[in-house]
């Protein structure tokens, strides 16, 4: 190999090494996971969830039961995060037009939002806030529940001190 031709390469490799560790520790630096609470992931994905709800005109909302806490990730007793749902009276008002209302309002949190038209409305997001949202249109009701972050705690823990 040439002196040239040689020198190129190990530039190359040397310019990967060093995006991929800029990359590493940037995804280290920014990551919600680490930085929030458990009670703080839960508070994300209550709020998120009910300003969503707020962006209808719709009446009746109601939670179907207080966050729930469980536990993700590998090890358990290491990792928590919560569930949580809201639901409302079904309005004659347009589906379809509410169902793009609440995924523009989700796209605006920075999630990726995909939109299913059938049989019914239907909406899926993840990212932003939340680990993951959906907002469905039937049957009967309007019904938006999703999951928090995968926050460092102890699900047991927490559970007992949601309990007292």
């Amino acid at each position: 190999m040439a002196l040239g031709t040689r020198f190129c390469v190990e530039r190359v490799f040397a310019g990967v090494l060093l995006l991929g560790s800029l990359l590493v520790v940037s995804a280290c630096g920014t990551s919600k996971e680490v930085e929030m609470s458990p009670a703080e992931a839960r508070d994300a994905l209550v709020s998120t969830i009910e300003k969503s709800a707020g962006q209808l005109q719709v009446d009746g909302w109601s939670r179907s039961h207080a966050p729930e806490v469980g536990n993700c990730g590998a090890r358990r007793g290491e990792r928590a995060d919560y569930s949580y749902s809201y639901g409302a009276p079904a309005p004659d008002s347009d589906h379809e037009a509410d169902a793009r209302k609440i995924a523009d309002y989700w796209r605006s949190l920075g999630m990726q939002v995909r939109l299913v038209e059938s049989p019914d409305y239907v909406v899926y997001a993840s990212g932003g806030p939340v680990a993951g949202l959906t907002f469905s249109t039937a049957p009967g009701n309007y019904f938006i529940a999703g999951e928090s972050l995968c926050v460092p705690g102890d699900a047991t823990e927490l559970r007992k001190q949601d309990n007292s």
